[in-house]
């Protein structure tokens, strides 16, 4: 059996965001151009892998593959995988089709955050077979060889997928989520295409690998899926299994890792036992992570320096307390301004994450919030609209009173962070507001001559002016072109 595992292309745009299983991705000019493997794919990929099924994994994106080239392709498949969302299920499901029309007998299988929280639209949809909640490695494995079978009375049994069985629609009850997170195997990096070339403006050195080193997230935020997707309570690989994971990386030639845990922070006793090994050891290479506010403190930050950390990059979303209290992100403004003070003065990168047009706000908050950008001074920021996706409280409190936003599959790549009508709901603030002062924050942000000479003057090979001007030029076409 012969199975693909498929990451769309869409007409909307040249590069997404699908690495995560959770699902609120990014795509376009306003992260600079960006593009990430896809790594929870790779991750399932690598579980029938290993359990004898011959696999194959195709980035139309990254390959620049049309669909006409895939269609040629698809009788060789027997099934076929894409990790989806609310904004690509559309595009997605559309795709698919294309695919069983062409191979009759092709299963389709979707998972991610739009097939766990509207798992009956999704069926719906022409071109989608199954669908699976949450976590899908175990049940991938399952449901693959229950295909294999060709039992269908097997289904029945496999815990966290949906099917369509006749008319009806069958949701078979939850899987729950994977105990004990070092049975999840390293993902086999040597399935990605060779004609990738991932860039990301965040990364220096590449070619450049993603990990994922614990599920779950503790936040409370009413704005992320990332809780009600993989669980409140934090499940994490070991220090031992994280260094097997390093140097396997290394061993295949990557110089960056870029660590895509919700709060890799978190895990301090865990993570000192990595720090011991990477300098006992005297493994060479940079690494980037994401960072919960007060989940540590500068001797962290200057250990994780020695370690080769150079960048951290962390959700701050707002300059207003009034917000932040809002949302439940459960921070305060203090101690993201510390946070940043102690990365300045030990000479670490920052990224900022800001979201315009969150509950409550209004042109005064907007306006605290560009105050706090120049106040903490990251080296980097990116700005996204806060949108309603599926499975966030947001959602839920916003489909109570606003039934029109059905399943939310209208907020698509087409749109997304270039439109705001929903904010009209909960914010106090015009859509076009919202919109315009995201134009004005990058280009006071990003426009600066002095901010643009100090990344000239950073530059140390040619490689980094590549990048440079290529990330550059994708900040400037979201600017004044909005892609």
């Amino acid at each position: 059996m012969k199975i693909l595992f498929l990451v769309p292309s869409s007409k909307f745009t040249k590069n997404v965001h699908r690495d995560v299983l959770y699902g609120c991705w990014c795509k376009g000019d306003r992260i600079g151009g960006g593009t990430l493997p896809p790594l929870t794919l790779l991750s399932v990929a690598t579980v029938l892998k290993q359990n004898g099924f011959q696999v194959v994994l195709i980035d139309m994106m990254e390959e620049s593959l049309s669909l006409e080239r895939l269609i040629k392709r698809i009788s060789e498949f027997q099934i076929v995988f894409v990790l989806t969302s609310t904004m690509t299920i559309n595009e997605d499901a559309y795709i698919l089709k294309k695919l069983k029309d062409q191979n009759p007998s092709l299963k389709t299988v979707i998972f991610g955050s739009h097939p766990t929280f509207m798992p009956r639209e999704c069926l719906a949809k022409e071109g989608i077979d199954f669908i699976i909640r949450k976590e899908p490695e175990e049940a991938s494995l399952e449901l693959v060889k229950a295909i294999q079978r060709g039992e269908s009375g097997l289904l029945n049994f496999v815990k966290g997928i949906g099917f369509r069985n006749g008319n009806d629609i069958a949701l078979n009850e939850d899987r729950p989520f994977i105990a004990q997170c070092d049975s999840i195997p390293i993902a086999d990096r040597s399935l990605l295409s060779k004609k990738a070339r991932y860039f990301n403006p965040a990364i220096k050195r590449y070619p450049y690998a993603t990990s994922l080193t614990s599920r779950g997230c503790i936040g409370r935020c009413n704005f992320c899926t990332a809780p009600k997707m993989m669980g409140s309570k934090l499940r994490f690989w070991s220090a031992e299994k994280v260094i097997e994971e390093i140097e396997y990386l290394l061993s295949m030639g990557f110089k960056e890792i870029y660590y895509r845990d919700e709060t890799f922070t978190t895990f301090k006793a865990r993570n000192k036992a990595i720090f011991e090994s990477i300098l006992s050891k005297k493994l060479k290479f940079s690494w980037i992570c994401n960072v919960r506010v007060g989940t540590l403190d500068k001797e962290d930050l200057r250990l994780m320096k020695q370690c080769g950390c150079r960048m951290i990059k962390v959700g701050v979303e707002s300059g207003s307390q009034e917000i932040l209290d809002k949302s439940r992100k459960d921070v305060m403004i203090s101690d993201i301004e510390q946070l940043f003070h102690w990365c300045h003065e030990l000479g670490l990168d920052t990224h900022a994450h800001f979201m315009f047009g969150m509950p409550g706000e209004s042109k005064e908050t907007l306006n605290k919030t560009f105050n706090f950008i120049d106040k903490i001074a990251p080296k980097t920021i990116d700005i996204g609209v806060c949108t309603p996706y599926a499975g966030t409280d947001l959602f839920e409190d916003l489909k109570k009173d606003s039934p029109e936003i059905e399943d939310g599959s209208d907020i698509d790549l087409s749109m997304l962070h270039l439109n705001a009508e929903y904010n009209r709901l909960y914010t106090d603030v015009p859509p076009d507001y919202i919109l315009k002062s995201i134009d004005a924050a990058y280009r006071k942000f990003y426009f600066r001559p002095g901010y643009i000479l100090k990344w000239v003057l950073s530059i140390r090979n040619p490689g980094q002016l590549v990048n440079l001007v290529k990330s550059g030029m994708s900040v400037t076409r979201f600017v004044l072109f909005k892609n």
